[in-house]
């Protein structure tokens, strides 16, 4: 009895929470509110590595550099930068205007100017081993002397320095790295290289998570646990919009951490959360058309479909030397691989299975919106005849000797339905295949070692760069080291994959080396494309400059109320 008393009491909290925050409280005061079902653990930005705890702390921190609505890397902490002649030598120039949030671990309470200093002091504690950081991959066999600090923490030998960070003055900061890498301005960009202030850790201790202080456009003021959280506009934020005005706009961000999706859709439709980022499938076919646009009932509202910056694919091993390889023909044949991704009416799984929150994969590796993809790179839509053609080129006329292959996946309802229906699709050609589930994390174990010949994954953007995609392919990221996990080895794509590592080149000539590659794995066909996925957000009409290009991060700086 007392646990159910518990549960109608924390139901009627966040009611209560949700109807009391709707609207602005006052004259004065506009706030927006979204539910979290997901829950938070911590707001450390080292330990940001799932989506609930990055779009919370994305409105309390700032990094050095930051992502524009375009993906672009801009400016942040940092108001410019420059590469050596060698490509190794990072230099960041840092505004001096910017003020760490007024709390109590500072005199007087009181924020302190952001220095050089701060940089340093948020990346050695990323690559301190007692962080128990998940991002220290961040600066991990790139910045000289990271891994020696990390090996160091883990015996409490921990050194002053860092070779490869320098801070030369309050407002020059300097990273030196192993090699040229092209990319490592967009990995500054992830929630892990935000910076936060030596004081706020020292004072919380492992508290800090709990009692976050940066210097993002929000200031945390209220953690209840399991109910909500409550974030106030920091009126000393540095950015101002075009016309001069100080951002942001909001006074007020209220976070409900409802865990029923169900429930969520009801408050959101009542007009008590300002928008959902996902919709419970129970009231689905109710607010979209099979065409994936909303019904008359719900046509109010602001639909907002985005990239999740994600791909879906099945893998096929290719090195024969392994014996998971040996007697399956297609992990030998690109020819019969080719084949496969033919016989696929993305489309029609999309439609059907998918019920359109997906875009079918016919143009390549890169997703569409993301840095470096190209319309023009080519790739595979569905062609029986084009699919057939190539089997009896392979030696296997209508599929006739062609083994019954085994596809593993992991156990999802989706992924299964997804499943089920290509492997149909392929009998049209002659390809039988057994399908095969198994538990997630042992299924991603597998698939790390070697183990299986044909699979399912897919890969989610780490950051908003091309090269965080075609890594998967280049040689010398063979799993179980690396990410490329069907170990692929071809010496022309690995060459364009290192002349794009220099970061001396433009960004088009990068990306026009990218697209090279693509075209050059498309070829040899490891993957079997399925499709990209999309994010897919309902907001209030009253809510304006809301913008869903970016998964992992949800910008309310720039957003307005309108009553």
């Amino acid at each position: 009895m007392r646990k159910i008393c518990s549960l109608i009491i924390h139901f009627l909290v966040i009611v209560t929470l949700f109807s009391c925050s709707d609207t602005k409280t006052d004259t004065n005061v506009t706030a927006f509110v979204y539910n979290e079902s997901n829950g938070v653990q911590s707001l450390d930005p080292a330990l940001a590595s799932y989506r609930s705890a990055i779009w919370i702390g994305s409105q309390i921190f700032n990094g050095l550099v930051e992502l524009d609505s375009q993906l672009n890397v801009g400016p942040s902490i940092a108001k410019s930068w420059e590469y050596d002649s060698t490509g190794t030598l990072l230099t960041f120039h840092l505004r001096s205007d910017i003020r760490f949030h007024d709390n109590s671990c500072f005199p007087s309470n009181r924020g302190r100017i952001v220095t050089a200093n701060d940089i340093e002091y948020s990346f050695k504690r990323l690559c301190n081993a007692r962080t128990k950081s998940t991002g220290f991959w961040v600066f991990r066999d790139k910045v000289i002397g990271a891994s020696e600090y990390f090996e160091q923490s883990q015996s409490g030998n921990i050194p002053e320095s860092i070779q490869g960070f320098r801070t030369v003055n309050d407002s020059t900061f300097e990273i030196r790295l192993m090699k040229p890498f092209a990319p490592f301005l967009s990995i500054l960009t992830t929630p892990f290289c935000w910076i936060v202030p030596h004081e706020a850790i020292e004072y919380y201790g492992e508290r800090f998570g709990r009692n976050p202080v940066g210097t993002g456009p929000f200031v945390f003021r209220e953690w209840q646990e399991d109910i909500s959280l409550l974030l106030e506009k920091n009126k000393h934020y540095f950015k101002k919009d075009a016309k001069g005005i100080a951002l942001p706009y909001l006074d007020k961000i209220t976070v409900g951490f409802a865990r029923n999706n169900k429930s969520e859709f009801f408050e959101f439709s009542q007009g008590k959360l300002d928008f959902i980022s996902s919709i419970d499938l129970s009231v689905h076919d109710k607010v979209f058309t099979p065409q994936g646009q909303l019904t008359s009932e719900y046509a109010q509202f602001q639909l907002m479909t985005a990239s999740a910056q994600s791909i879906e694919y099945y893998g096929i091993m290719t090195d024969k030397s392994l014996s998971v390889a040996q007697s399956v023909p297609f992990c030998g044949d690109k020819r019969i691989r080719q084949a496969m991704n033919y016989a696929i009416d993305r489309q029609k799984i999309v439609e059907y299975v998918l019920k359109n929150k997906a875009i079918p994969a016919h143009q390549g590796i890169i997703p569409p919106g993301f840095p470096g993809y190209s319309s023009q790179t080519g790739g595979y839509s569905y062609n029986i005849a084009k699919a057939k053609q190539l089997l009896a080129e392979a030696g296997y006329p209508e599929g006739k000797g062609l083994p019954e292959c085994t596809l593993q996946i992991g156990a999802n309802e989706t992924t299964a339905s997804v499943a089920e229906a290509i492997i149909e699709q392929w009998k049209q050609i002659g390809i039988n295949t057994k399908l095969l589930q198994v538990d997630f994390p042992r299924h991603l174990s597998m698939i790390r070692n070697g183990e299986l010949a044909l699979w399912r994954t897919s890969w989610i953007a780490d950051y908003s760069d091309p090269e965080n995609f075609l890594s998967l392919f280049y040689s010398k990221n063979a799993a179980p080291a690396g990410p490329n996990t069907t170990r692929v080895a071809l010496r022309i794509a690995d060459s364009l994959y290192e002349a794009a590592l220099r970061p001396t080149i433009s960004q088009s000539q990068r990306y026009a080396l990218y697209n090279q590659m693509e075209r050059i794995i498309l070829e040899e066909s490891p993957w079997i494309f399925l499709y990209y996925n999309t994010n897919t957000w309902l907001v209030q009409p009253n809510v304006h400059g809301l913008k869903a290009t970016n998964p992992l991060r949800l910008p309310l700086e720039y957003v307005k109320k309108t009553s």
